[in-house]
């Protein structure tokens, strides 16, 4: 794939006060980005683990345990896992939503801060999905390709502690908007057994298509997932 550019910079930045909607191709300031991915993102991902996490890791087990993974891999697995469950709970019902549950509780704080407050809302809309690694400026600047619409999506990996992607792997990740057209995964992807990314890419699309019919998006997910997870157990057998 070409090197290509991130993006320009939007002509106009998205307004601290003002902003009712995130907009995901605008800029921020250098300083609200800080405190976005760095007190906001803290805060609100300790209210949901805090809140969550015991109970949703006890549903999960069983799914981690039926597909046989390696037990460095679990943990990776499990986390995205987790985000998909609480994003597919607040997809059923917004009263389950943890967002809307963390912006009320923090009204004395946020109800004049509305670009942080719409940033927030965006969690409610992300997405967990499978991309392609297209191509890295280092191991935290990518350029992503998502599987099922072919967009590509330029990323910034924070997490110093992020397995760094080969070029060509199929990763699995959850995406949050933070300006400028710019995408932060929640925590770091599931990284697929790269010896697997062609079986994988050559199944993707059916069974994408097949569980689209009868599921919501976070259903179809799930059921990709598993496809994925088992063709990635069976491929080194195989070989």
């Amino acid at each position: 794939m070409k090197k290509r550019p991130l993006k320009k910079v939007a002509k106009f930045a998205q307004s601290e006060s003002k902003a009712k909607q995130f907009r995901h191709d605008y800029p921020i300031s250098d300083e609200m980005r800080q405190i976005l991915l760095t007190e906001e993102f803290r805060d609100f991902t300790w209210y949901v683990l805090e809140r969550n996490y015991t109970e949703y890791s006890l549903l999960l087990q069983e799914f981690i345990d039926e597909h046989c993974l390696d037990s460095e891999k679990r943990q990776a697995l499990e986390m995205n896992l987790f985000w998909w469950q609480v994003l597919y709970h607040s997809s059923q019902d917004v009263s389950m939503s943890c967002v809307e549950d963390y912006i009320a509780g923090n009204a004395h704080r946020l109800n004049d801060k509305p670009l942080i407050t719409s940033w927030l809302r965006e969690w409610d809309k992300a997405v967990p999905k499978f991309y392609y690694v297209g191509y890295k400026y280092n191991d935290r600047v990518l350029v992503l390709i998502d599987m099922h619409t072919t967009k590509t999506i330029d990323v910034m990996v924070y997490d110093p502690t992020a397995v760094p992607p080969k070029t060509g792997e199929i990763v699995m990740g959850t995406l949050i908007p933070i300006g400028d057209a710019l995408y932060f995964p929640i925590i770091d992807f599931y990284h697929f057994d790269y010896a697997s990314r062609k079986e994988m890419a050559v199944t993707f699309d059916h069974h994408h298509k097949k569980h689209m019919k009868d599921a919501t998006i976070y259903e179809a997910f799930i059921h990709v997932l598993s496809v994925l997870l088992q063709i990635e157990q069976l491929v080194p057998m195989k070989n």
